[in-house]
């Protein structure tokens, strides 16, 4: 007798608890658009076009089908934010990393087409921002009117400084790459002994030599720009054709630690001082020095 009573208790506790879950349930679909959710949904899935993500129109109906996917436990209008704020983000990405780590990464990996890594998070999260795409001249997210573009990218842990990014097509890029890859065909031949490492790649033994009293005296001899003329030169064209235009928002990439990972490094209005450059594989990629 004791056992049947118990469990008709368990029988009527859990009657209770799917009666709330649907009242609360019914109570997020209300107002949302139905047609749209029944049309991404698939199975236990869904799937979005990146149009979906230019504008607002569907971010409830969109915040509702993450929400159930991923977060299902989480009360997540506690975690969106009105306006973007460096503190309040990393707050609400390490609460729903917590909450669901495969589901955070499979969120901050989604990319439809012409979209980067942690967009469509950022969007998630973010009440008044939309996605610009792939048409929209380097801007990544529009936030309150404020453009951004977005950078997945990695962080020094002794210095701050972001690297691991690629820039966009920048006017004399290429050819600052060109001039550094005969420069250093001069300095392997000055020194001979030198190791040359990667072919159209330049190694800190490269930049040591560079900056040789010894080498720098010699290329004076020459037509060619030294390391620090073509670094000056690299920063103008960067911050002229890239970084001037739009604050960046760093985020941690999908190499950097658990703990950074999909976080946000910095938002930065990247100054010309603050700009370096490595080069590998003929390519020069951009590092951004917070600190200077």
């Amino acid at each position: 007798m004791g056992n049947i009573r118990i469990e008709f208790e368990r029988a009527l506790i859990k009657k209770a608890e799917r009666n709330l879950f649907e009242a609360e349930y019914s109570l997020e679909m209300d107002g949302l658009d139905l047609d749209f959710i029944k049309n991404a949904s698939t199975s236990n899935t869904f799937k979005l076009d990146a149009k979906d993500f230019q504008s607002l129109k569907y971010k409830n109906e969109i915040r509702f089908l993450i929400s159930k996917r991923w977060f299902p436990d989480l009360q997540m209008s506690d975690l969106f934010l009105s306006a973007i704020d460096f503190n309040s983000l990393n707050t609400a990405l390490n609460t729903i990393h917590s909450a669901n780590k495969s589901g955070f990464l499979e969120l901050l990996q989604e990319e439809p087409k012409g979209m980067g890594p942690g967009e469509v998070l950022l969007y998630f999260l973010l009440d008044n921002a939309h996605l610009g795409g792939a048409k929209s001249k380097g801007v990544d997210l529009i936030d309150n009117g404020t453009e951004y573009e977005i950078k997945a990218a990695k962080r020094n842990a002794t210095t701050g400084t972001l690297y691991n990014f690629k820039l966009g097509a920048v006017k004399g890029i290429s050819k600052i790459a060109s001039k550094i890859m005969d420069l250093k065909e001069e300095l392997l031949k000055f020194y001979p002994d030198m190791d040359e490492g990667e072919d159209t790649g330049v190694k800190k033994i490269h930049l040591e030599g560079f900056k040789s009293n010894k080498f720098l005296k010699h290329i004076k001899n020459t037509k060619l720009e030294g390391w620090d003329a073509l670094l000056i030169e690299f920063q103008k064209a960067a911050y002229q054709g890239y970084f001037k235009n739009h604050p960046i928002i760093f985020v941690g990439s999908k190499t950097a630690s658990k703990d950074e990972i999909g976080r946000i490094y910095n938002i930065l209005d990247v100054q010309q001082k603050q700009i370096g450059m490595s080069v590998t594989s003929g390519t020069i990629k951009p590092r951004v020095n917070p600190n200077l």
